[in-house]
């Protein structure tokens, strides 16, 4: 009986310590995924003062890699001192409709993949909400994201974009690119 006492108080011990010890990382856990998606046209939507829209959306396929896809998408962001507040970071994520989800390439081997797939040849850089100059006023900024996906996935595509403090909520564009064939 004395045993059986001791297992209890021991085990409603150690599970209070694991609630008190894993409180934070599970808070922090759902703090930063993207569960609650804000429906969004490419054309625009506004998120706690941000407001997004999807400029470029287009997919390069190498005959030498016919198995993948390049997929560059260009946003432009109205980005006012309240919404640099309010959203802290910008993150940008592609998903499919299985729940898989693809982060953009940030090498610098990306960098010439951009400028060929850009309209402009140029590569704006990531998505960033921050003033390239001294006045952080009202700015529109543009941001290139590239990523590498399996060539037969491009249907179906959703783009998120948060922030620090715009989560679990995120904006979620429906993306489909148009698919350039390279030599």
């Amino acid at each position: 009986m004395k045993q059986k006492k001791w297992l209890v108080s021991a085990g409603v011990l150690f599970a209070a310590l694991v609630a008190i010890e894993g409180w934070p990382a599970l808070r922090d856990l759902s703090v930063n995924r993207e569960w609650r998606p804000v429906g969004a046209s490419p054309d625009g939507a506004t998120l706690d003062g941000l407001q997004v829209a999807i400029a470029t959306q287009v997919a390069a396929i190498a005959e030498q890699k016919p198995e993948r896809a390049a997929v560059l998408v260009r946003l432009t962001l109205q980005v006012t001192p309240g919404a640099r507040a309010a959203w802290q970071d910008c993150r940008v994520s592609l998903r499919n409709k299985a729940g898989e989800v693809w982060m953009p390439l940030t090498s610098a081997s990306s960098d010439g993949a951009i400028k060929a797939l850009s309209p402009d040849q140029k590569n704006v850089g990531p998505c960033r909400l921050f003033a390239r100059g001294e006045q952080a006023g009202i700015e529109t900024v543009q941001a290139d994201q590239l990523f590498l996906l399996p060539a037969n996935g491009l249907q179906g595509l959703q783009l998120h974009v948060s922030g620090q403090g715009t989560r679990p909520q995120a904006l979620s564009f429906p993306v489909a690119p148009t698919v350039r064939r390279l030599p």
